[in-house]
């Protein structure tokens, strides 16, 4: 289901996610011989193949290839497609919480997935890079190892913030 943008943050994270695709894109049109794509076909498919939900559930199956422990829950919810020239650029959002006894609803961490479809190769490989919210670093599944280190970097960095602003 299609979700509004909900803060200034995510749109930031979706935009530099975006920026990301166009530019490797445009790397690879000035190389002579473009190098294969950093990801598995079989893994994330093919662009003709490619459904919005087909995208949720890749995903679903990537993050439980992730090395993290079960107290973490997440959601992933499909957000919106932004259409290029030759692409659809397909955005999702996967919530990560801790919850416990004490604090049952947890610190939250988005994550946020951008899958690239051309609408001019069929044949090529979807495209898919990641980030962390509040950070820059963008991920591509098969070349970052994903580290639980980072979910729990963003909820520390949250309560910190919190506990200064009560004080």
């Amino acid at each position: 289901m299609e979700q509004p943008i909900s803060g200034t943050n995510e749109a930031a994270e979706l935009s530099l996610l975006i920026k990301s695709l166009r530019f490797e894109r445009l790397l690879k049109e000035e190389l002579e011989n473009p190098p294969p794509s950093m990801m598995d076909s079989t893994v994330w498919g093919l662009c003709k193949d490619f459904t919005i939900g087909g995208g949720y559930f890749k995903i679903e199956a990537y993050i439980k290839t992730w090395d993290i422990k079960p107290v973490w829950v997440y959601n992933v919810d499909y957000l919106r497609t932004e259409l290029e020239d030759d692409f659809k650029i397909h955005l999702y959002k996967a919530l990560f919480m801790a919850p416990t006894a004490r604090k049952p609803i947890g610190d939250r961490v988005n994550i946020y997935f951008a899958m690239e479809i051309s609408k001019t190769e069929p044949e090529a490989p979807v495209e898919v890079r990641f980030l962390l919210e509040s950070r820059r670093l963008i991920h591509t599944p098969g070349k970052s190892k994903f580290s639980e280190k980072w979910l729990t970097d963003i909820t520390d960095t949250k309560d910190l913030f919190q506990r200064m602003m009560e004080s």
